[in-house]
């Protein structure tokens, strides 16, 4: 049976790759978003997974509320200290982000409506609390370059994934932007194994043996379908509805003459 991906750029694949000898294994998605559109953990979760989902945006916590009601959904952002953090949100994206900077680029371009609300903020090893200790397969942070921000409120001692998957480049562009944090995780004992051109791949040194199922790309042995909403799928989709709108109209034209 092939293995449905809805993630972006494959993510899902390359955990599936490394960890589908785990029965009904724990993740963590933080920057989680939509509960399929995008979404590294829809596929795990279809084949029994559960996890923790952290997403700070009222409408998609409620979202992922409704599609998986047997799992965590914690509302709120992650930092490196507790309170409340201004989040700018980039509407019908998920580019939503705690960087002015970036949420500018945006605003300047025109492409995206902006604005901003407070929301609570937690650190990584409070929000987690109730894992410490336990095993976590993976943990993605895609939080639109607050990435470091996020890793410094993390307890590697206590909360230890046996793979992290980061979003390494600067939001919206191919351009890298990991050396604030990398070393935070070199520093816990976390090897880089593997760069899909957006995110970084890391195993920690007690799970070094998953290294050889990131040593090769997504490719046609992964024996993949991609899901309806895959971005890759979206020109074939937009490209089969003219045809059948267009086909609809010939078959009523023709309905038209055969009566007259």
């Amino acid at each position: 049976m092939p293995f449905t991906s809805y993630s972006q750029n494959f993510e899902d694949v390359m955990l599936w790759r490394a960890l589908k000898h785990i029965e009904k294994g724990c993740y963590v998605d933080v920057g989680a978003h939509h509960p399929f559109n995008d979404s590294v953990s829809k596929a795990f979760y279809e084949r029994g997974w559960r996890g923790v989902h952290i997403e700070p945006l009222p409408q998609y916590a409620e979202l992922l509320r409704k599609d998986r009601p047997d799992e965590t959904v914690l509302q709120v952002a992650l930092a490196d200290t507790e309170g409340t953090i201004e989040l700018n949100v980039i509407s019908e994206a998920g580019l939503s982000t705690c960087v002015d900077a970036h949420a500018q680029r945006y605003k300047l371009d025109g492409t995206h409506d902006l604005y901003k609300i407070q929301v609570s903020a937690l650190t990584l090893n409070s929000a987690l609390g109730s894992l410490r200790g336990k095993d976590i397969h993976w943990l993605k942070i895609d939080v639109e370059g607050f990435e470091e921000q996020v890793l410094k409120g993390w307890d590697s001692q206590t909360l230890r994934p046996w793979v992290m998957v980061i979003e390494a480049t600067i939001p919206s562009s191919p351009e890298t932007n990991y050396a604030g944090w990398d070393p935070i995780l070199t520093a816990a004992g976390y090897r880089f194994v593997y760069f899909d051109g957006l995110n970084r791949f890391y195993l920690s040194k007690e799970h070094a043996e998953l290294a050889e199922a990131f040593s090769r790309p997504p490719n046609i042995f992964d024996n993949v379908a991609l899901s309806p909403t895959s971005h890759v799928c979206q020109e074939l989709i937009r490209t089969h509805q003219a045809e059948t709108n267009e086909l609809a109209l010939r078959a009523r034209d023709l309905g038209a003459e055969l009566e007259a």
